[in-house]
């Protein structure tokens, strides 16, 4: 069974292509005319109306194809040769646009269509290189000797004696803060200025591109979702690109400078109030964090000193001038209250005070609730380490003032130790420290340190937190109030020092792994099995994995006389029987039967 061919096809799909060009649906304008041209592909009419729809939904080079075929058809048609110039234009070939129009003005006058091609074009060429592009040579003259010095066109370059087999990979500088800042303030305003509102449809495309929420566990779905998004941003970046072509940066500067002494009187204004509004919202959200800081409430100063990064993060110095002073005093508050919680308490016990350092420190604490005020407060969020780590990281190059280096050293420092990844967190620990003592801070200093000693705890360096707590003890008297962090500092020495009891049944499995390590595939697997059969019997009826001393009173135990019901096995270590009863009646003895 054959699909029945439709019955004038060709003017069903063309006209259907035309009206739904005309309601700027050009995509399935364009599905409509490649039907058309499947049933008759050498309509012209088609042709020129498809060229129209790919002209305006930026594809050139399609239209520029469909114009060419329709002259070959038919040489002498107008539509086509209009349709050829402005393919020719948006594919910025200005010049030879102009021509194409020129050629067909001569022949029809009207419709005014090629007199208007002619004016765009010669426009668009007076914007790229005549009057109204200013004097772009001489404004760019100082970048163009930078450039010259660094590249004498004099010097003839040196022709390489050796060159290496083994490719050796691009080094790609990676942008200061303020040079990414730059990049990307320019890319908006560009995208701003050229794409007008559909700009912030760039912008949430370019954010939902590297959005996790994109990757789901439907796979079809995301793929389709993907190909969306990069098919709607590859369009709108080329569109971008075309108009920029057609209307250069500087162009548009030259005519904002030609702007009226009253609206450059008015921005000025609008500058100084947004300047006078950022430097009071700074101050309000300074305040709010002392004061939290001063109620010991550290949770609240890292929720409001996130919120503070977030408003200065929009800030530029332009908008706001003493932004660094601000950076400044936020991160010494911070690592004011990172080190706030690091004392002893007058009201706890001392088992308390010892589960409050515990805690600090990473070492495991029990399961009970706890109503210390220090781990009430603590600023812990549910969130992927991983992700977080990532980020602080991408932050950390990009970073330029002192103080907050220390805090994402010190943070990434601390999310690493979480890892048990101890080598990298110490290095970024020493370097937080290195960074504190340029700048002259023993708060960062010492927040450093305490990162280093919960590391070193955690592994049981008990010699390298002693020489810790003696080099952050003599640190701390540069401190107004020492005695608080100088207590807290003896206490986990203290700590340190004791010996840890080890856990029993993990070094019998350590040792167990060691011995399937050395054997042979065949012996592997018969000792596997008979290691897990000896840890179903109890620890006093088993031998032990390797010799060991035997314990006091193995030698002389003896099983019980009496045990409970139906247990085969006493259970604790095993005791010797009391002796036997005696009878006072003389010539009656108690025997065990």
């Amino acid at each position: 069974m054959e699909e029945k061919q439709l019955y004038g096809a060709l003017t069903v799909y063309r006209e259907r292509g035309a009206y739904l060009r005309r309601l700027e649906q050009f995509e399935k304008a364009k599905g409509s005319y490649d039907e058309a041209f499947k049933n008759a592909p050498d309509d012209v009419r088609m042709l020129t109306g498809r060229s129209q729809v790919c002209a305006d939904a930026v594809q050139p080079v399609q239209a520029y194809a469909d114009a060419e075929l329709a002259l070959k058809l038919e040489p002498h048609n107008m539509n086509a040769r209009n349709m050829q110039a402005r393919a020719m234009y948006t594919m910025s070939d200005f010049e030879r646009s102009v021509v194409m129009n020129y050629r067909g003005a001569r022949v029809r006058r009207q419709p005014p269509y090629f007199t208007e091609g002619i004016n765009q074009g010669v426009e668009t060429i007076q914007d790229c290189i005549g009057i109204n592009a200013g004097n772009v040579m001489v404004e760019f003259l100082p970048l163009i000797k930078k450039l010259e010095a660094a590249h004498p066109l004099g010097e003839e370059s040196q022709k390489p004696l050796h060159v290496s087999r083994i490719p050796k990979p691009e080094k790609k500088r990676k942008l200061t803060q303020m040079q990414a800042r730059k990049h990307l303030t320019l890319s908006r305003v560009l995208a701003m200025k050229y794409l007008g509102p559909m700009a912030y449809d760039k912008f949430f495309l370019q954010h939902l591109t590297s959005d996790p929420r994109l990757t789901s566990a439907n796979s079809g779905g995301s793929k389709e979702l993907k190909l969306v998004v990069k098919e709607a941003l590859r369009s709108l970046t080329e569109r971008q690109d075309m108009l920029r072509a057609q209307r250069p940066y500087y162009t548009i500067r030259l005519s904002e400078k030609a702007e009226s002494k009253h609206q450059n009187k008015y921005k000025d204004a609008v500058l100084i109030k947004e300047r006078d509004i950022g430097a009071r919202t700074s101050e309000r959200l300074l305040k709010q964090i002392e004061k939290s800081l001063r109620e010991m409430r550290v949770m609240d100063v890292i929720a409001q000193a996130e919120r503070m990064q977030l408003f200065l993060d929009n800030k530029t110095p332009r908008t706001l001038p003493d932004k660094d002073i601000y950076i400044d005093r936020l991160y010494r508050a911070v690592g004011e209250a990172y080190l706030a919680q690091h004392r002893l308490s007058y009201t706890l016990s001392e088992r308390g005070n010892r589960r409050r350092i515990a805690f600090l420190m990473g070492l495991p604490v029990g399961r009970p609730k706890s109503f210390d005020s220090v781990m009430a407060n603590y600023p812990y969020k549910f969130i992927d380490i991983k992700q977080a780590t990532d980020k602080v990281t991408a932050t950390l190059e990009m970073c330029e003032n002192s103080t907050m280096k220390c805090w994402l050293m010190y943070e990434l420092a601390r999310l690493l130790c979480t890892q048990k990844n101890y080598a990298l967190a110490k290095f970024y620990a020493k370097r937080c420290q290195r960074e504190a003592q340029e700048i002259s801070n023993v708060t960062w200093w010492l927040n450093g340190l305490f990162v280093l000693m919960s590391g070193d705890m955690q592994q049981g360096n008990a010699n390298e937190v002693r020489i810790q707590v003696e080099e952050a003890y003599e640190y701390s008297k540069k401190l107004q109030d020492p005695e608080r962090v100088q207590a807290f500092l003896s206490k986990c020495a203290e700590m340190a020092s004791e010996t840890v009891s080890a856990d029993e049944r993990k070094a019998v499995m350590q040792r167990e792994r060691q011995i399937l390590g050395v054997m042979d595939d065949v012996q592997k697997v018969d000792t596997s099995v008979l290691f897990k059969r000896m840890s179903t019997v109890p620890t006093g009826r088993r031998f032990s994995v390797l010799p060991r001393k035997p314990e006091a009173g193995e030698s002389h135990a003896e099983r019980r006389r009496r045990r409970q019901r139906g247990l085969s096995v006493i259970p604790g270590p095993e005791q010797a029987l009391p002796p036997a009863p005696k009878s006072d009646t003389l010539g009656f003895q108690i025997f065990d039967i």
